[in-house]
């Protein structure tokens, strides 16, 4: 039996937020790309009772999210690698530096959030059985959210609880220092001068 698979949406402009989408059916991370993780997230791993019995690709022998497994997810479902993914943290063994619900003891949905504000999550996995369920952040990410299970099943067809959430961050764009933006502007007067006086020049010769 396909089960319903949870979607991301922004709440309020403030950070993305998991709930349930009514209509959608579980995508696997390796039927992509194309798969758009802020409005709908991805699954990997194996379940009994999964179409096909899972992706089959990413679990390892205990359904794991590690860096690897998680960055082959991402391309695979958008296309595009992941620039810079590194692990914020996870629930279970870096319970310090996020503020969270209904994880301990395990539960279906929860909500998070990281106690270190500058901090920006740019997706998360929540880890269950032998899966994890993929979830992006828009923009350039958040500091709270929800998570939950649902979409996730264990080999007895069950919704599992959470085993852990795992935080991932991507490298920040450049941001040009301020000498650059300097050299830049200027080589951009520059250049509209030039061209300034090529077309005065070119209006004298014809008169």
């Amino acid at each position: 039996m396909i089960r319903k698979l949870l979607t991301l949406g922004v709440t309020a402009g403030l950070f993305a937020a998991v709930t349930p989408a009514s209509g959608a059916v579980v995508l696997y991370c390796s039927s992509g790309p194309g798969i758009d993780l802020v409005n709908n997230g991805c699954v990997s791993g194996t379940a009994n009772d999964y179409p096909g019995g899972g992706d089959g690709v990413y679990s390892n022998s205990g359904g794991g999210d590690p860096l690897a497994a998680v960055q082959a997810a991402i391309t695979s479902a958008t296309g595009v690698a992941p620039v810079g993914l590194s692990l914020y943290g996870k629930s279970d063994s870096n319970a310090g530096l996020f503020a969270l619900s209904g994880v301990s003891p395990a539960a279906l949905s929860g909500t998070w959030n990281v106690l270190d504000d500058s901090i920006l999550i740019k997706y998360i996995t929540v880890k269950a059985a032998n899966s994890f369920a993929l979830y992006e952040l828009s923009g350039q990410g958040a500091n709270s959210g929800v998570f939950t299970t649902l979409g996730l099943l264990n080999n007895g067809g069950n919704r599992p609880k959470v085993s852990h959430i795992s935080f991932w961050q991507t490298a920040a764009p450049a941001v040009p220092e301020p000498a650059t933006w300097a050299m830049m502007i200027f080589g951009f007067a520059g250049i509209g001068i030039s061209m300034r006086r090529r077309n005065k020049d070119a209006s004298l010769s014809l008169a």
